[in-house]
């Protein structure tokens, strides 16, 4: 009897063994595939966090909680860089969370530097400083000298974005330093390029182009074909802005032909905007129309890419969940399979050493019975369960529409700034022919008259119009009928004012995308005011937006 029970024991703690070292052998495993997803991240994000989310689910179920802290951080990186800042935030929380209770400093810095960038985006410029700087002070701490050169690069691109140059240049300085001091090639090129910018913003562009040209040589050398194209793109818009525009359109040129050579097509539309103010510039108009046009396609189709590859991250989380939810139900099966089969061995065993004692027979039976209902039970736990699983792939459906309806809002925001884009070029000519109106002689004046009144009647008969109202009242619907309903009747004009104010668009964007100034702007805001029956104290802005 005495042997039988010592022979249960020891073959429990054999198998309580043998899971551990199959615990150990994935843990061992995990750790190499997020590092792969890492190195993978920027190429192919949607594989990369697939495989994160994969790895997320073993790490929770072998209770590995920095492993998990890691594999939010990969997860919140890329919904971050996909715009999903709500699913970001979450993710980079359990991960800040987790490296706090741990003490994991370096981890603790990267999910602050991470989170401040998503702040950013967010509008609360705050928020973000404050993350960035408690990055560094970690990086101080542990001596890290490439995470503090970042993290400083990160605050003075925050500097340089609020209009603060000269602390903007002061932390991208101290980062050049950092970056030099270790010899990190990419790194230096990427802040070479953001003090190249922060002086062409104050309008120095000997510094600027010495910077670009310097981050230019660097990527060449390092063969980051992305980075290189950017470069090109900055050397062009400094030689633009210095009147060398030939040369300038040269380098705009050969960065949309390398970026569509690459199939960048971000990068592209990028580089054909420049080409078109190049060609501008030079009074070239029939071409520059024609590669405006070209990088509004490109717009339409990147933010279409956009809108796709958020999509499929949306499909990947709902298969992800759908997946666990079925290797959860076949582990629950196998679970059980396995308890009933050592509860049956139990049973022999117990059978054959207490055969000889009647009454215990009888407590057999009784614990027999109880083990069924405690089945049954489990059975109904498990159809439970699966109850909730449908809910939850109808909660699942139902943020999948709430995407579409984000990406329906993109395209109408692409649309608008094509307008106001092709406005300001149309602003611009118009200009230039006045200019050249009080030079040419009088049969030139009176085509230059009719021309310039031609322009000002495409301004308020845009064709885009129709187009932008389907769109926007796909996204925004009711919204004309309401505005009609309070007002008792607006005029197109009035109307799309409204449309645009609704967009949250600043008065100079709408003034463009209107074509009149800045005053006209303040007078038919003062109508539809009026027409809105508004009270002096009323906000228009936020009675707009509450529709």
């Amino acid at each position: 009897m005495k042997g039988l029970i010592h022979i249960y024991g020891f073959a429990l703690i054999l198998v309580c063994f043998l899971s551990v070292a199959s615990l150990a052998q994935i843990s061992q495993s995990s750790v190499a595939a997020l590092d792969s997803a890492w190195i993978v991240s920027k190429s192919a994000p949607e594989s990369a966090f697939i495989l994160a989310s994969e790895l997320l689910e073993k790490s929770r179920s072998a209770e590995e909680d920095s492993f998990t802290g890691q594999c939010q951080l990969l997860r919140g990186y890329i919904l971050f860089q996909f715009g999903m800042f709500q699913d970001a935030t979450e993710a980079l929380y359990e991960a800040e969370h987790i490296f706090e209770k741990s003490g994991n400093k370096k981890l603790l810095a990267q999910v602050n530097n991470v989170l401040g960038e998503v702040y950013y985006k967010l509008k609360s410029s705050e928020s973000a400083l404050q993350r960035h700087e408690n990055a560094l002070k970690i990086y101080e701490e542990i001596r890290d000298e490439a995470g503090e050169a970042e993290t400083k690069s990160f605050i003075g691109g925050m500097f340089e974005k609020s209009g603060e140059y000269s602390r903007a240049l002061e932390y991208q300085g101290e980062s050049l330093r950092l970056f030099e001091s270790l010899g990190m090639k990419s790194q230096i090129a990427f802040v070479r390029e953001n003090i190249g910018s922060i002086y062409e913003d104050l309008e120095k562009y000997d510094s600027a182009y010495s910077n670009f040209h310097k981050a230019f040589l660097l990527n060449s050398e390092l063969g980051d074909s992305l980075r290189v194209i950017g470069n090109l793109n900055n050397l062009g818009d400094v030689f633009r802005k210095t009147g060398e525009v030939r040369r300038g359109l040269e380098f705009s040129t050969k960065a949309a032909e390398m970026s569509e050579r690459l199939g960048m097509i971000y990068q592209q539309k990028s580089a054909i905007v420049d080409v078109s103010k190049a060609y501008a510039a030079l009074g070239e108009f029939e071409d520059a129309f024609h590669f405006l046009e070209q990088s509004r396609r490109l717009s339409d189709l990147v933010y279409s890419e956009e809108s796709t590859r958020q999509l499929a991250i949306q499909e990947a989380q709902y298969n992800l969940f759908t997946k666990n939810q079925q290797i959860k139900e076949l582990e629950q099966a196998r679970n059980f399979d396995t308890r009933m089969r050592w509860l049956l061995l139990t049973l022999v065993i117990l059978l054959i050493a207490l055969s000889w004692v009647v009454f215990n027979r009888q407590k057999l039976k009784i614990r027999g019975n109880k083990e069924l209902l405690q089945r049954q039970e489990e059975l109904l736990l498990v159809k439970e369960q699966l109850i909730t699983t449908e809910k939850e792939n109808l909660r699942l459906l139902e943020l999948k529409m709430d995407t579409e309806d984000q990406a329906h809002s993109k395209s109408l925001t692409a649309q608008t700034l094509h307008v106001i884009d092709k406005n300001r070029m149309l602003e611009d000519i118009q200009s230039k022919l006045k200019s050249i109106l009080e030079e040419e002689q009088k049969e030139q004046r009176k085509k230059i008259r009719n021309l310039i009144k031609q322009i000002d009647f495409n301004f308020s008969h845009d064709a885009d119009w129709d187009d932008f109202k389907q769109t926007f009242e796909k996204v925004h619907q009711d919204f004309f009928v309401t505005i009609q309903a309070r007002s008792g009747g607006l005029t197109p004009a009035e109307m799309k004012l409204a449309s645009l104010m609704r967009l949250n668009l600043s008065s100079k964007e709408i003034a463009s995308s209107l074509g009149i100034s800045m005053d006209s702007l303040r007078i038919s805001r003062y109508r539809l005011r009026k027409k809105l029956n508004l009270q002096k104290e009323d906000s228009l802005q936020q009675f707009l937006l509450c529709i």
